[in-house]
């Protein structure tokens, strides 16, 4: 694994997020767009100002996806898909997708069915596999150019895991930022102490979290039921022999998540571990992975280090 530095400046926002927020919690809430700053265009290069935008409702079959695009079709060369964690918007991703289309490439972004300006779920209960046929149905009714590379963060590595699966034809390579583990809740609730009636309240919370609100979904806009959604990313892992095969990969991780004072180091041991584990399987399930640790970064890289994406994605790009 190579490291990548960064500047600490960037930083201080999301790890001031990331020490306020539970462990768990931190790779959905802090993906649900309170470390995102929806105007973050205006620290874009004059360039990137200067690129071509354009936002439309994408027909799938009676209700309709936001897509948002950033510069130019090139000619020869794949589009970059961007996939977001639970809860941000296409335009979180603006200041970096801004300047790396100012760099002469073409990249889109889409909000998930209940997510933004995209019709609401149609399912009360929703998986994984749910999100990937929408994400067909996506790529079907839009002129991208394909193969797409995909860069997805957090919750988002587990639809484009799933695309890989159904329509690997449709894939050149893939871009992971901090992605979630599907194994890393279940390991959690395994490290989870006896409940005792004098806990700290925020170890209740924790609790609550990964016993209730995972298994519930009522609890996030989408629909998901988050449980199942690691389940069905989690098997196809398990599957003989690597899923992405020989496509181009790059997990970026951020650094370890600091202690808690309010959660059992036993907990925090089990949450970094499964996190660690996580990201070195995402690189090894490619004969060409790549694993990454980028310094000076909270959860959200794409914020706090684009650079560091930009380069990833330029990458994988040239295969």
């Amino acid at each position: 694994m190579s490291r990548v530095p960064g500047n600490p400046e960037k930083a201080r926002k999301t790890r001031w997020l990331v020490a306020t927020l539970t462990v768990t919690a931190v790779a959905i809430a802090a993906c649900g767009g309170g470390d995102h700053d929806e105007n973050n265009a205006a620290g874009t290069s004059d360039a990137a100002d200067e690129i071509a935008r354009s936002s439309e409702q994408i027909d799938i079959g009676g209700r309709s996806l936001h897509l948002q695009c950033w510069g130019e079709r090139v000619a020869g060369e794949p589009t970059v898909l961007l996939i977001s964690g639970q809860g941000p918007l296409t335009s979180s991703w603006d200041l970096m997708a801004s300047e790396l289309a100012a760099d002469d490439h073409y990249l889109c972004a889409y909000d998930r069915a209940g997510v933004g300006s995209s019709d609401p779920a149609p399912e009360a209960s929703r998986t994984t596999e749910d999100q990937v046929t929408d994400l067909v149905m996506l790529l079907d009714s839009v002129d991208l150019q394909e193969p797409v590379v995909l860069a997805a963060h957090s919750l988002g590595s587990l639809p484009a895991v799933g695309l890989v699966d159904r329509a690997p034809e449709r894939v050149a390579g893939v871009v992971l930022i901090d992605p979630w583990s599907p194994r890393l809740s279940a390991a959690q609730r395994a490290a989870l102490p006896p409940k005792k009636p004098d806990e700290p309240p925020k170890l209740t919370d924790e609790r609550r979290f990964l016993n209730d609100n995972l298994f519930d979904p009522a609890q996030n806009p989408e629909h998901l039921l988050l449980a199942a959604c690691d389940d069905e990313v989690a098997r196809l892992l398990d599957e003989p022999g690597p899923i992405f095969g020989d496509l181009p990969v790059v997990v970026l991780r951020a650094p370890p998540l600091p202690p808690l004072p309010w959660l059992p180091r036993g907990f925090h041991a089990a949450t970094l571990a499964a996190m660690s584990d996580g990201y070195r399987e995402f690189a090894a399930e490619s004969t060409r992975g790549t694993l990454i640790e980028v310094e000076d970064t909270g959860h959200n890289i794409q914020d706090d280090q684009p650079e560091v994406v930009m380069d990833a994605i330029r990458d994988v790009m040239a295969g």
